[in-house]
């Protein structure tokens, strides 16, 4: 089977095909509330702090939440979680430009899209979790593959017409966001799946079934070791995100911010090529080298990218690095993802995914910012060569790791 038809063969059947469908049209829309709110944030009071704030403010529930948002969606059942999420979500952002009047205090809008936040921290487990239950088990990873690429093009896509959106309509492009949700509902309701009746909902029902998640993460050699490797392996990743743009404004742009801005999103854009070439170039090696083998030697490429990322002297070797890195992101990432659901129990998917991400998400943080302090302090070259190097080593030790390296 070829590359190509391997991924579209996912998208032969009808169920995958409007879970894809759904998946991109609300992912599009995910950039639009980050954007529009930092500027509007910026507009209301000239501060970059509290500017700043609208990045954390949609991020940090996944990081803290996660771990109970799992335990909810596995309570409620995933495609029930996900037609609530984005119900709620259309709803609440939909709020936010009346809540962004000048005489209301700016925490009303920020506390509505905190609460959208925190609906996305069950949604992300519960959408992991689904993907099993609608794709044969011999095309899993190949449906992986496919979300994955279509995630990466379609936020840079998103991103790029929310700041359009912003600067034509103003607030008013958070309906379009809220929109956006509505359809990705809708699209889901269709979804024909076999799913248990839900269970009641309470705050020590689910404090004990998030917990179960993470024992279970505990008890399984393969998941708990896969998960520390993970973490570790992965925190190349906030550096190389935040760093970035710094490195292109100061090397490639020469602090001009004109350029700088066209230039960053070329360097987005050729890093979501390389993802969407990883989509359909996975199905290649799949069933050919063992999954726990792709995901380490995926992280040990990756490392030694993000090391020639960071000392390549030209923009457009540059740019040719950052495709091979959206690449080799997704020959790491999605067979690690399926790894992880094929190990856990359909029951249990939700709360092992929605543990996983909050690790993730929390071991990121203090990443992001201790590495924007390092920044100033120190060339961000070497930082994003530092982190890659850290990976590539990582990558490498677990070779050494039967319980990784022989995963089917």
């Amino acid at each position: 089977m070829s590359a190509q038809a391997g991924a579209l063969a996912t998208l032969r059947s009808p169920t995958f095909a409007t879970f894809w469908l759904a998946q991109a049209i609300s992912r599009f829309g995910d950039p639009i509330t980050l954007i529009a709110l930092a500027a509007a944030s910026f507009r209301l009071t000239g501060s970059a702090f509290v500017t700043s704030l609208a990045v954390l403010v949609a991020t940090v529930p996944q990081a803290t939440f996660g771990f109970f948002g799992g335990a909810i969606a596995d309570a409620l059942g995933h495609r029930r979680a996900m037609v609530a999420c984005d119900l709620l979500r259309a709803g609440l952002i939909a709020l936010v430009p009346t809540a962004l009047d000048p005489d209301l205090p700016l925490a009303l809008p920020y506390g509505l899209v905190v609460a959208a936040a925190v609906c996305a921290a069950v949604f992300n487990p519960a959408r992991l979790a689904l993907v099993p239950a609608i794709t044969p088990p011999e095309r899993l990873a190949a449906s992986n593959a496919v979300v994955f690429a279509t995630d990466r093009t379609v936020e840079i896509l998103g991103a790029l017409a929310a700041g359009l959106l912003v600067a034509v309509v103003g607030d008013n492009a958070f309906y379009v966001d809220a929109l956006t949700f509505a359809i990705s509902a809708l699209l889901l309701t269709r979804l024909s799946v076999r799913e248990s009746a839900p269970r009641p909902l309470s705050f020590t029902r689910t404090w004990r079934d998030a917990m179960a998640g993470i024992d279970f993460i505990r008890r399984s050699t393969v998941l708990s070791t896969n998960t520390a490797f993970s973490l570790l392996a992965q925190l190349s990743m906030p550096v190389f995100n935040g760093l970035t743009p710094v490195l292109v404004f100061r090397r490639f742009a020469d602090l001009d911010a004109d350029i700088g801005a066209a230039q960053f999103g070329e360097a987005e854009a050729a890093f979501a090529v390389g993802a969407v070439a990883g989509g359909l170039l996975l199905p290649r090696l799949l069933g050919r080298v063992r999954k726990g083998r792709l995901v380490i030697g995926g992280l040990a490429l990756f490392g030694l990218a993000l090391v020639l990322v960071a000392w390549s002297p030209t923009f457009e070797l540059f740019l040719a690095l950052l495709i091979v890195a959206g690449i080799l992101n997704v020959v790491f990432f999605v067979p690690n993802v399926t790894i992880a659901q094929e190990v856990t129990p359909p029951a249990l998917r939700g709360r092992v995914f929605g543990a996983r991400l909050s690790l993730l998400s929390l071991s990121w943080l203090p990443v992001i910012m201790f590495g924007g302090a390092l920044a100033d302090r120190f060339p961000v070259s070497l930082l994003i060569g530092a982190a890659g190097a850290f990976t590539l080593v990582i990558a490498l030790a677990a070779t050494q790791i039967s319980a990784i390296s022989e995963v089917e």
